[in-house]
């Protein structure tokens, strides 16, 4: 299913659509404040295991994200902040950036790694916030890398249509999705850590 984007976000008949996808377990692909993201459900494991499938990776080895509407659920999936750990998420989210941070006892079992850590997104784009207004749950997020080009995300959605529209519930397209991966910065020692540098720029 082929779902066109608008400035705002979503039509309404459209965001029940990928509501329903959704809650029937389905992957979908969305555009983000970076780049375009497989999604899912948290509670779906099945779902979970697709994306992995689709990104040819051993589930066991996935570092994935989870999408919150806002900071107050984020809070629910996480331990808690220290202050400083806090004030960076507020000065920086909504924004394309990913915060990789100690997951808690609500994060979904299948999703925690080895050090118990999970990366936390809060776009600004219309769809993804769109969508979240209807999810009383985050949403299981990961880049959508293109495989003829190795380590290169789609900026071409007739080629993301092509080589996905059989494999997925949905795709959403934005002609305007931006397609700079998001700046991912550590939060989990003493002091932040920059994995990624993209071209946003993290504000302390």
């Amino acid at each position: 299913m082929l779902i066109e984007a608008f400035p705002y976000g979503l039509h309404p008949n459209d965001l029940e659509l990928v509501y329903n996808e959704l809650k029937r377990g389905r992957v979908g692909i969305v555009p983000t404040d970076s780049v375009y993201a497989f999604c899912c459900l948290s509670d779906q494991k099945s779902g979970f295991e697709s994306i992995c499938t689709l990104k040819h990776i051993d589930p066991k080895d996935a570092l994935m994200s989870i999408v919150c509407k806002d900071m107050s659920q984020a809070s629910e999936y996480f331990i808690q902040w220290p202050t400083p750990v806090f004030r960076m998420l507020n000065k920086n989210l909504p924004g394309p950036f990913t915060f990789i941070l100690q997951s808690g006892h609500r994060a979904p079992s299948f999703l925690k790694n080895k050090r118990k850590t999970l990366g936390l997104r809060i776009p600004q784009h219309p769809v993804i916030r769109s969508i979240m207004t209807k999810m009383d749950m985050p949403l299981i997020v990961s880049s959508v890398l293109n495989d003829d080009d190795i380590g290169s995300f789609f900026t071409d959605s007739d080629l993301l249509i092509s080589r996905y529209e059989k494999n997925v519930g949905f795709i959403v397209i934005d002609e305007g999705c931006v397609q700079e991966p998001s700046t991912v910065v550590d939060l989990t020692g003493d002091e932040p850590v920059i994995i990624r540098q993209s071209i946003h720029e993290l504000k302390h």
